[in-house]
């Protein structure tokens, strides 16, 4: 894995830890742009609690407080050459995911602490999860840490436009280290 940040992405940003998060996140990184993956959704009413996805390309006041290890360390920041606008639509088909038995479940995917405990148990995506994306950072221990690279970004596993309806199926080893409490300590 690399461990050379990338210079071009985004950052995926759950809105939980904040009052009023898209209030917040407008007040301080609205030059930013945050875009809620809810908008446009059946869930807009709820939209403003998250998740988030804001422009975070060198340079800018989101790349700069994740990389520092400010505001936004629980994000999940992508190295990604696309925009907020393109990456969103992709996001939006991921919120929603299946275990091996085709149930149906909401993923956590803007939540660096809970991405984070999957990549300590060693857990891989399916190949064409991570669409549109060149690496997954998220921090740990005060630093950031490549948690996954992705050698075919071009390759999409939720190509169909269904809204937020589940489409991929995650392996039950994924779904079983993302729902590991978050006081498991796993050592890769």
């Amino acid at each position: 894995m690399t461990s050379i940040p990338p210079k071009n992405g985004l950052l995926l940003l759950d809105g939980a830890q904040y009052d009023d998060a898209f209030d917040w996140l407008s007040e301080h990184y609205g030059p930013d742009n945050p875009l809620a993956l809810l908008k446009g959704t059946p869930y807009e009413p709820i939209a403003g609690a998250g998740p988030f996805l804001l422009n975070a390309s060198f340079g800018s006041a989101a790349y700069n407080e994740w990389w520092g290890g400010g505001d936004l360390q629980r994000g999940v920041w992508l190295g990604s050459l696309k925009s907020a606008n393109q990456l969103l639509p992709i996001l939006q088909r991921r919120l929603r995911i299946f275990d091996e038995q085709r149930r149906e479940f909401w993923l956590r995917l803007a939540d660096g602490p809970v991405l984070n405990r999957a990549r300590l148990a060693g857990a891989q995506w399916p190949a064409g999860f991570w669409c549109g994306v060149d690496s997954v950072w998220l921090r740990h221990g005060g630093a950031s840490v490549c948690a996954w690279t992705n050698e075919t970004p071009e390759l999409d596993s939720a190509m169909a436009d269904n809204g937020l309806a589940a489409q991929i199926i995650l392996p039950n080893a994924l779904l079983h280290a993302l729902s590991l409490p978050a006081n498991t300590e796993q050592h890769s």
